[in-house]
């Protein structure tokens, strides 16, 4: 393994092994009753001089004393860097073996709702870096690039990133059934919003709340349905007994109105800049005009579900994250031997039959769910962080790992 350039990091497969090792025992451990979560990158030494780190946005901090870089204090460093700002750096050579040199501040990566993109805004060095998640959790990236997950102490060969699947965008896709819906009225000019705004922003905002459930460690499940099935999910004898049901005359979408208010900014900034349409690109190309409010408004959404998933039962919300309750006990009718389809690919072209009994049962609640109403879509985290995506695609109820955090 080499750096950018010729300098050689590992000199080979056991040294690596080594290194892995250490990441993942520093996983098991706990510091203070909190578990290990932060992310270390390996890199060679001419990579953390402040000239090469300050081009990217990031800041080195070089330790005057290097340390061992052992679990113990990994463990002991970790709540100091910070998942999302920080990351540990790591040097290796023959002679002093693996050592921590310092840290780099990247900067709260995950923040604003370009957390998809990091390697388009936060352009990542080509380092390996390893995401530390909890308990036997790793996730290994080359840069930007995820090589593979260990999940719960397991290779994860079959999880993917949903949000690039073509059937997800398809159901989403749909004027008035997902996160498009018609242009916004009385927009500067005569600029066009293209559709690709609102329906990137719904899939990275849905991103951030998925994320926030598992940061809780109290796992949740959210329930997508359209708004047109919503009295006859809830209704007497229905589907759901909502514990907490909010008053349809109260139901309104705060994300639908700060989507709005971002769409209408980027129709102003398109007008000033003489471009006749605007979308998602162009909001990633001018994201560092917008007021930090909307996205500090975001984060604040998606931190208040989460919590609301804390609570027994499952999230209740339509495409626009417009919220009909919470505490939803879903009560689909079972029956014997039980079966569900577990893809082995993005787009379930190949999927294996298993049985529902191995599964838990928020995970069982949220198959039969989509068994009977296929519309719907569940997403079920659970507290050791694993993600699933649920859903009626094909003629048949099927779940994916998804791995994408």
């Amino acid at each position: 393994m080499r750096a950018s350039g010729a300098d050689t990091l590992l000199d080979s497969a056991e040294t690596l092994k080594a290194f892995l090792s250490i990441a993942y025992q520093a996983s098991l451990l706990m510091e203070e009753g909190r578990l290990v979560e932060c992310r270390i990158a390996f890199l060679g030494q001419k990579e953390l001089e402040p000239t090469a780190l300050t081009c990217i946005g990031f800041h080195a901090v070089r330790f005057a004393k290097r340390r061992i870089f052992a679990e113990q204090e990994v463990r002991r460093l970790a709540p100091a860097t910070g998942f999302y700002r920080s990351m540990i750096a790591v040097e290796w050579c023959a002679k002093s073996g693996f050592q921590i040199s310092g840290m780099i501040h990247t900067g709260a990566w995950s923040r604003d709702l370009t957390v998809a993109v990091d390697s388009l805004n936060h352009p990542i060095p080509d380092w390996l870096i390893i995401h530390v998640r909890g308990p036997g959790n790793l996730v290994i990236h080359r840069g930007s690039e995820r090589i593979v997950t260990l999940l719960n102490g397991r290779v994860e060969g079959h999880g993917f990133d949903l949000f690039a699947s073509s059937w997800f965008l398809e159901r989403y896709r749909a004027v008035g059934d997902g996160f498009t819906e018609e242009v916004t009225p009385d927009l500067p000019g005569s600029v066009v919003i293209r559709d690709d705004l609102a329906e990137q922003i719904g899939i990275a905002f849905m991103r951030r709340v998925i994320r926030e459930i598992r940061n809780s460690r109290h796992g949740g499940t959210i329930v997508f349905a359209p708004r047109f099935l919503m009295a006859d999910l809830l209704k007497a004898g229905g589907p759901f007994r909502a514990k907490y049901r909010i008053e349809e005359s109260c139901t309104a979408s705060p994300f639908a109105l700060i989507l709005d208010e971002v769409t209408r900014r980027l129709a102003h900034f398109a007008l000033v800049k003489g471009e006749p349409s605007a979308g998602w690109q162009e909001y990633l190309a001018w994201y560092e005009e917008f007021p930090y409010t909307f996205s500090q408004r975001f984060v604040e959404l998606a931190l208040w579900l989460s919590d609301l998933t804390a609570v027994d039962g499952c999230l209740l919300v339509d495409h626009k994250f417009t919220l009909f309750g919470f505490g939803v006990e879903i009560q689909v009718p079972s029956f014997e031997d039980e079966m569900v389809y577990r893809a082995l690919d993005i787009e379930a072209h190949n999927c294996i039959l298993e049985s529902m009994e191995s599964a838990g049962t928020r995970h069982r609640a949220a198959y039969r769910l989509c068994r009977e109403f296929a519309p719907c879509l569940a997403i079920v985290v659970s507290q050791d962080g694993a993600v699933k995506f649920v859903a009626h695609h094909q003629d048949k109820v099927t779940y994916w790992n998804h791995l994408d955090f």
